[in-house]
């Protein structure tokens, strides 16, 4: 049985709710600031500290839960959650990406990676449902502008993990343009991927032509990789659901995490 370990009263968030759909519909991107006290409580769980440094659609977007002994944390987005960042709901960003939104409901870590750096970072995953769509990450590693990696769990077509690796953009890039990305991408039966626990392990050289390998249960899915971290910004990590919204409605889409680990190595280049 899985237990809800409720942020805030259950008469408060059904009230908070219904006054979200009254106001402004289920796409509303402004109507839950996190309280700190959530953050805590998340942080406690997942083990490292995070922020909610956007607004999420509700507050049933991410959930501190319990499966007998197992805590975990996790994140629901369904058609029209339309994110808190400035830029999920600007008419230009979408014209230029075709799209008529972004639905998002993420946290990040709290203390920016240092630069130059090498770091190995895990964490479990159990992705629960959805994820049909073309664009759907379940983890990022950010900088503020474009994300040196963006890593997405898709149905499209086949069920599979996609990398994308930042390529360009050595000093800053800004939220409209549209540098290179390598694409890695490995296929997986979708029977072995929905209701149980996965573990991820990166190594992560943060260094401004960087590189970095990520294994999957154990398993290689790319081993030192070239990926570009823009000197002018600090990376962190992201957790949570971003994808493209669609005129055609998109399905809920759920995942689950648990032990988040982030130890610096070693300086790079040593």
């Amino acid at each position: 049985m899985i237990h809800v370990m409720h942020f805030v009263p259950k008469l408060v968030i059904a009230a908070l709710y219904a006054a979200s759909l009254l106001i402004c519909g289920p796409s509303s991107a402004e109507n839950y600031k996190v309280p700190a006290s959530v953050e805590r409580q998340v942080s406690g769980i997942l083990g490292e500290a995070i922020e909610a440094t956007q607004r999420l659609p509700r507050p049933s977007s991410m959930q501190a839960m319990q499966q007998g002994a197992i805590r975990f944390v996790r994140f629901t987005i369904a058609d029209g959650d339309i994110g808190g960042a400035p830029t999920d709901n600007d008419p230009t960003h979408s014209r230029i990406f075709d799209k008529p939104h972004s639905e998002r409901a993420e946290i990040r870590t709290e203390d920016a990676l240092r630069s130059n750096s090498v770091y190995e970072v895990t964490f479990q995953v159990r992705f629960v449902e959805g994820f049909y769509g073309d664009s759907e990450t379940f983890f990022q590693i950010h900088t503020g502008q474009k994300p040196p990696l963006m890593f997405f769990f898709r149905q499209f077509g086949r069920t599979h993990l996609l990398a994308n690796f930042l390529q360009g953009c050595a000093r800053t890039c800004g939220h409209n343009d549209q540098p290179d990305y390598v694409r890695v991408k490995e296929f997986y039966p979708a029977s072995g991927m929905f209701g149980r626990w996965h573990q991820f392990r990166f190594l992560i050289d943060t260094s401004n032509q960087g590189e970095m390998s990520i294994y999957v249960n154990g398993q290689p899915f790319v081993t030192n990789q070239p990926v570009t971290f823009p000197s002018q910004h600090r990376p962190y990590l992201r957790f949570g659901v971003y994808r493209s919204g669609s005129e055609e409605g998109n399905r809920t889409s759920v995942v689950d995490y648990r032990n988040l680990s982030i130890q610096r190595v070693r300086q790079a280049g040593q």
